[in-house]
């Protein structure tokens, strides 16, 4: 579900900072005034969630209580809570996957993970607002929360939430006395070898009005301190909006990864993304924006849609397209000196059987691109394949193409001419032709539409279905531990099937340097998104690492020379 998931980001947001670490602080890089005022008013990320107990008296959140009140729903929350509460303790950059996943166990067993397990379950039902920020390059990041608490729950977030610091850095907390900065206290450390993230060097909550502000940082916390003042002038302690939505982020991804060293090395020209959501009764509406920093180098073209291979009944359809400037500078393509690279690449699936998932891509040389593109993937992958004994990528005798005889599936790549011109084809099975005609409703929906980058369209429930049966058999292809259908994801993800109708995404170049974002969905998400959450969810590492990241199995070697045991003519 997108808004309680949204609960989930934010506490992940949080507790991935606070697991991560700051790192070493870097010597202030040189910029000009305009880039430090830029980064001193631009946050680095900033999340605002209405609450859960808000959403209970919104008529437009009737669809999704629907959702949030299943039972598989509340246990995959209480699981991820469990598990956001126990990561400090249980995860560190360097450590790895625990046994023990009997989060609820480890919890009781931990007093104060079981002392911070509570305030997470606030932070989902109570309106609250988390800003991150990075007053110039080189320096480490801030954070500060708030929240509307009754006057009781903040009691808890007082006395709970220090004892967790204090336990994390063996420091002390200093009690305030009240006045503008508010009741509540302060944690410093000094020995910096006792913290396990630079944020929890100095630490610090107060109470002004209804609202508890907790500051998290390496030294002073500009946040902290611009949030009570706005309290004390009897303002809100965030700058509001007068959209009615649940959920308002900005994300800075380039910026985030900096302002906490977690070594992510987004590109130069990654956009500054800004999303909102609100309800309309029925279905989750998505809007937002992404805000490059200079303008985009593509060009918006008519569309060239593979009618010729795309027939009912459809689960879903994608159209994208701007993609030669990305393509054409990416090491892997100039080594195939193919020529220029596609601009546009179309994805569809068709039903009944869950693999019957096929790609296009325009090309007015797609037999030459053919010919250079076959012989690399199968230099690149068919190592890899080997390592894993699942078959191999080789020449197809019927086509120009290659095709890989892998368990159960049969994917292939080549080229075709259609009349509107030459194409590069793959699918993950042989093309099944119908008698039905193109999906004309649908692109005429995208013919329809100006300047649209990605349009994408699904019956979000059945594609759900299909890829439970696909994502497990790539994690058995490429050697990755089943999802359990015991896991609480794979439950959650069961139950709430039936209940997903169409989901409809488009994403519009609004200006020069600017997309806009449209998405009409029953919970926010599409059905692969989904099935990344769930993954992503079930982590024992989460929410450091995916589950298919942690969740690799050894390769088959030989037990009397440890090599690699290759394949036989393709199969296992």
């Amino acid at each position: 579900m997108f808004i309680r998931n949204t609960g989930f980001h934010l506490l992940s947001v949080l507790m991935f900072a606070l697991v991560s670490g700051c790192g070493q602080s870097r010597p202030e890089e040189a910029q000009t005034g305009a880039e430090k005022q830029s980064w001193q008013t631009n946050p680095v990320a900033v999340v605002h969630w209405v609450g859960l107990k808000k959403l209970t008296a919104e008529a437009n959140a009737a669809g999704f209580l629907k959702i949030w009140r299943l039972p598989e729903s509340e246990r995959l929350k209480a699981q991820t809570l469990d598990k956001l509460a126990l990561a400090p303790w249980r995860l560190s950059v360097t450590s790895t996957a625990p046994v023990d996943t009997n989060y609820a166990a480890l919890l009781r067993q931990n007093a104060p993970a079981s002392l911070l397990r509570p305030l997470l379950d606030d932070l989902v039902q109570d309106e609250c607002y988390l800003e991150i920020r990075q007053e110039n390059k080189g320096q480490q990041g801030q954070l500060a929360l708030a929240i509307r608490l009754e006057a009781n729950r903040s009691a808890v977030w007082q006395t709970n939430l220090a004892s967790v610091v204090e336990s994390l850095t063996a420091a002390h907390r200093t009690p305030r006395g009240g006045g503008e900065m508010g009741h509540g206290w302060e944690i410093k450390v000094s020995d910096h070898s006792t913290t396990i993230a630079g944020l929890l060097r100095h630490v610090e909550l107060a109470r002004i009005g209804e609202w508890t502000i907790v500051g998290f940082a390496p030294g002073e916390n500009p946040i902290f301190v611009e949030m009570l003042h706005r309290l004390n002038n009897h303002e809100l302690p965030f700058k509001t909006s007068t959209a009615n939505d649940w959920l308002q982020t900005v994300l800075d991804l380039r910026r985030l990864s900096a302002a906490f060293s977690w070594g992510w090395n987004p590109p130069e020209d990654w956009p500054r993304i800004s999303v909102a959501a609100v309800g309309d009764g029925s279905n989750v509406l998505t809007h937002g924006e992404m805000k490059f920093p200079n303008p985009m180098s593509f060009q918006i073209e008519p569309w060239n849609i593979p009618r010729g291979l795309i027939h009912e009944p459809l689960h879903s359809f994608t159209a994208v397209q701007g993609l030669k400037p990305w393509l054409s500078s990416v090491t892997w393509w100039q080594n195939l000196h193919a020529g220029n690279a596609p601009n546009q690449l179309f994805f569809w699936a068709q039903s009944p059987t869950p693999v019957l998932d096929y790609a296009a891509a325009p090309d007015s040389n797609a037999a030459n691109t053919m010919t250079k593109l076959g012989g690399a993937i199968m230099d690149d992958l068919n190592p890899v394949l080997a390592e894993n004994r699942t078959g191999k990528w080789e020449r197809n005798p019927n086509s120009d193409g290659i095709l890989w005889r892998a368990p159960v599936m049969a994917p292939f790549v080549q080229s075709v001419k259609l009349t509107n011109g030459p194409f590069l084809f793959a699918g993950l099975s042989p093309l099944v032709i119908t008698n039905s005609a193109p999906p004309s409703g649908t692109i005429k929906d995208l013919l329809s539409k100006p300047n649209v980058v990605y349009f994408d369209r699904e019956i979000t429930g059945a594609r759900l279905e299909a890829w439970m049966y696909t994502s497990q058999l790539l994690r058995i292809i490429f050697r990755r531990a089943q999802l359990s259908s015991e896991t609480k994801a794979i439950a959650w993800l069961k139950a709430i099937e039936p209940m997903l109708r169409t989901s409809e995404t488009t994403l519009t170049r609004s200006s020069p340097d600017s997309i806009s974002i449209e998405r009409k969905s029953s919970v926010g998400f599409t059905s692969l998104e989904l099935h990344i959450l769930a993954d992503w969810l079930e982590s024992p590492r989460f929410p450091i690492q995916p589950n298919s990241v942690v969740a690799k199995l050894p390769s088959f070697t030989s037990k009397t020379s440890g090599t690699v045991l290759a394949p036989t003519n393709g199969k296992r």
